[in-house]
C-alpha cells in the first residue's frame, strides 16, 4: 500500500501556518502547484475569477488545483473574513500545503475544488489525527519540527482523499437512488432529475442553470455543496453509471449504448469507458456476465 501512495501522490512541497484577523488573501493561480487548505478556526472564503465559490468555517478542508490542468479558473483567493456582529473577534488560522503537480496519476481525475465539510473532516479519524499531528508540528518553530510538518504531508494528502472518495460514494449512492430518498435543495433536485431522465442530452452547465432558474456560478456553487463535484463531472459519472447497466444487463450493441448515454460514436464511448473504469466496455460486459451476480461498477478514474 505504501509502494502505491508513493506512485500515486504528488510529492509535498511546502506547508505554512496563516492567522490573524481579516487581511490580505493568500492567492493562486491558474499555473500555480495544486494545495491543501485546512481552516482551524474563523471563516475564510474561497473566490474564483473574482467570484465566491465558497464559504469555508472552521474544520473544512479543501483541495484545490489537483484536476486536469487547466479546468480550473484562472485565479482563486482564500480571504479571512470577519465574523457576524453578533459573534465575538477571534483569530483565524490556516494551515495550507501545497504540493507538486503530478500530470497523469490518479489525482487528474479530481474536481479544481473539492470540498471536506467539518463534519466529514471528524467523521475521518486518520485525516483529523494528522491535522493535528501537523498542527502541533507548525506550533513550535524549530528545524526539527519544521522537517516533521513536512513528512506529514503526504499522509495528509492521503487521508484527505480518502475521506473524500468516502462522503463521495454515499453521497452519489444518495443522488443515484430514484425513489429521491434524500432531500436535495430544490433547484440541485432538479437538475439531478434532469441529468437521470434525459442523460443523452447535450447539457451544458449554462442550460441546466436555465433550467433551475438559477446563474451558472449560482449552480455551479449549489451543486457542489449538494454533491462535492461539478455538474458536469457528475454527468459524466452518472453516464457511466448508465452505461454500465446497458452492458451488464442488456443486448444491445456498443453503438447503441453509445447513443443511449450521449456518445456520437462507439470510438468516444468506449475511450471515455476505459478512462472512467480501466476496462474496455466489452470486456466490461464479459466479465459482469460471467461473473454471474449483480454487476458493480469498478472505481471512476477519471473524468470523461
Amino acid at each position: 500500500m505504501a509502494d502505491e501512495m508513493e506512485r500515486l501522490l504528488p510529492r509535498g512541497m511546502g506547508v505554512s501556518r496563516h492567522h490573524g484577523h481579516p487581511g490580505a488573501p493568500w492567492r493562486a493561480g491558474a499555473g500555480d502547484p495544486p494545495s491543501l487548505h485546512v481552516v482551524v478556526q474563523g471563516a475564510f472564503r474561497l473566490s474564483q475569477d473574482g467570484v465566491c465559490a465558497l464559504e469555508l468555517d472552521a474544520g473544512d478542508v479543501v483541495l484545490l488545483g489537483f484536476g486536469p490542468r487547466g479546468a480550473g479558473p484562472r485565479e482563486q483567493s482564500l480571504r479571512c473574513v470577519a465574523p457576524p456582529p453578533d459573534r465575538a473577534p477571534a483569530e483565524a488560522e490556516l494551515i495550507s500545503a501545497t504540493y507538486a503537480a503530478a500530470p497523469g496519476t490518479a489525482l487528474a481525475s479530481l474536481a479544481p475544488v473539492v470540498h471536506l465539510p467539518a463534519g466529514e473532516v471528524r467523521r475521518a479519524p486518520g485525516l483529523s489525527a494528522v491535522v493535528g499531528l501537523l498542527r502541533a508540528a507548525l506550533a513550535e518553530a524549530s528545524p526539527a519540527q519544521a522537517h516533521l510538518a513536512r513528512s506529514l504531508l503526504e499522509p495528509l494528502l492521503a487521508y484527505a482523499l480518502h475521506c473524500h472518495e468516502h462522503a463521495r460514494e454515499g453521497r452519489s449512492s444518495r443522488a443515484l437512488d430514484r425513489r429521491g430518498a434524500r432531500a436535495f435543495d430544490r433547484r440541485v433536485a432538479r437538475v439531478l432529475r434532469l441529468m437521470q431522465e434525459k442523460p443523452a442530452e447535450r447539457w451544458s452547465v449554462e442550460a441546466l442553470a436555465k433550467a433551475a432558474g438559477l446563474s451558472r456560478a449560482a449552480l455551479a456553487r449549489r451543486f457542489l455543496a449538494e454533491l462535492g463535484v461539478p455538474p458536469l463531472r457528475y454527468l459524466a459519472e452518472l453516464r457511466m453509471q448508465r452505461a454500465a447497466e446497458l452492458l451488464a444487463e442488456g443486448d444491445g450493441s456498443l453503438a447503441a449504448v453509445a447513443a443511449e448515454v450521449g456518445y456520437d460514436s462507439e470510438f468516444a464511448f468506449s475511450r471515455a469507458f476505459k478512462r472512467h473504469t480501466g476496462e474496455a466496455p466489452g470486456a466490461f460486459r464479459r466479465r459482469s456476465r460471467s461473473e454471474g451476480a449483480a454487476f458493480r461498477l469498478p472505481p471512476v478514474r477519471a473524468a470523461a
